[in-house]
């Protein structure tokens, strides 16, 4: 997932562009937002468990769901968190996009671009290497699983 260029977006003239750059700049459909380091504000607990934070999404896929529930934000972009287990192997965390999107009623559109958020999401981590789970392998196209 590339990081998103805010300003480069922000720049756009349209609506059509926004779409464009998305499709230019994310093949997979999804950009980082933002990441927090999660050990660098526990560091002085004692803790020493490395973690990392990331905001993914696409706001020109949020659009969709938010001109139908403006609390589909509370959930766009998706969070992400890749931490270290006991035996310090990386484990990546994440809320099922549909059940998160699903939780906001029964909005039709906002259903199905969280179905479609699980199928994104199961492309990247296909595309990282990274067995994706069966719950969302379902939303993958038959070619990427």
């Amino acid at each position: 997932m590339p990081p998103i260029e805010p300003e480069r977006f922000q720049s756009l003239q349209s609506w059509e562009d926004n779409l464009a750059l998305c499709d230019a700049v994310a093949p997979l459909g999804l950009m980082r937002f933002a990441s927090i380091d999660v050990l660098a504000y526990m560091r002085t607990s004692g803790t020493d468990r490395p973690g990392i934070e990331y905001l993914a999404g696409n706001h020109t896929i949020a659009e969709r769901m938010y001109r139908h529930e403006p609390a589909a934000m509370l959930y766009a972009p998706l969070r992400l968190l890749i931490h270290a287990d006991d035996d310090g192997q990386g484990v990546l965390v994440i809320d099922q996009p549909s059940t998160l999107f699903d939780s906001l009623g029964d909005s039709a559109e906002v259903a199905a671009v969280g179905r479609e958020l699980d199928g994104k999401v199961a492309a990247v981590l296909s595309a990282m290497g990274v067995d994706v789970p069966p719950v969302l392998k379902e939303s993958l196209p038959i070619h990427s699983v």
